[in-house]
């Protein structure tokens, strides 16, 4: 009966289970990542981030553009976004700043999902 026991432990310490949530088998003892974050798709890039409040997940995605241009980013991208810096007038510290001062609301990562369907939260649009 010790013997039965002992493989049955040995066998369960080694096993993986599957995991119907991220659609992948992961160990029991996770030392490393599973990778399963991987086969969830692309994220979204970081203009679709900016959504206005009352139309989340339907933002006029050309609206957005312009308003980024004109608070000082290069292109959709958002790389080297300015700060410490001055529009109209107006002293702006960060670019999420004057995006707020246009009306958008600035969404973390988590709160987007990835561009796969399956995983998509719905508040991001491109």
């Amino acid at each position: 009966m010790k013997k039965i026991v002992l493989i049955l432990s040995i066998f369960l310490l080694n096993c993986c289970l599957y995991s119907f949530e991220d659609e992948c088998f992961r160990p029991i003892i996770q030392v490393v990542s599973a990778n399963c974050e991987a086969k969830k798709g692309p994220i979204w890039p970081a203009i679709a981030h900016y959504q206005k409040p009352d139309t989340i997940g339907h933002t006029n995605s050309e609206q957005r553009l312009k308003d980024a241009l004109a608070c000082g980013a290069k292109d959709s991208s958002l790389q080297n976004l300015p700060s410490d810096y001055t529009i109209n007038g107006k002293f702006y510290k960060y670019f999420e700043d004057c995006m707020q001062d246009k009306g958008y609301r600035h969404l973390y990562p988590a709160e987007c999902g990835y561009m796969n369907p399956k995983w998509d939260e719905g508040k991001c649009n491109l």
